[in-house]
């Protein structure tokens, strides 16, 4: 298969892996939020793996993703269209975090949240909206051609 068949066929697939994983991503968030952690070991393990899942996915909409594919198939991949997808994701996502940081501060009190389920509050909102976005732009883009 050649370096453009290949980034045709992954960029085609790549907003139905978006969606994927922005249900993972979701549902990992009620997870967390119907049984919030303790100071099991099991929790722990539950709260890095939000963390490495977080950090994978911000890196993947930062940079296009793909990273075990060869460079050429990369470069395909970014074609404008995309980039302004991504940038466009990325600016609502951008816009739902700090939404989310300034409603929580103004609801916040004494006994509230703590730190940790606000930053997974504003983290899941920002990457979760940006996830989504793109999915739909890129999906929109290749319906039409």
């Amino acid at each position: 298969m050649s370096d453009v068949d290949e980034a045709e066929r992954l960029s085609s697939r790549r907003p139905g892996m978006l969606m994927a994983m922005t249900g993972l991503f979701l549902f990992q968030q009620l997870a967390y939020f119907t049984q919030p952690p303790a100071e099991r070991a099991v929790d722990y393990v539950r709260i890095g793996a939000w963390f490495l899942l977080a950090l994978t996915i911000l890196a993947a909409l930062l940079t296009g993703g793909f990273w075990l594919k060869p460079k050429a198939v990369r470069a395909l991949m970014e074609d404008d269209v995309t980039r302004a997808n991504r940038a466009d994701a990325l600016r609502l996502g951008f816009g739902l975090a700090m939404a989310a940081a300034i409603g929580l501060y103004a609801v916040s009190g004494p006994g509230g949240l703590t730190a940790r389920e606000v930053i997974q509050i504003i983290v899941s909102a920002g990457l979760g909206a940006s996830m989504l976005r793109f999915g739909f732009l890129e999906h929109r883009a290749h319906s039409l051609g």
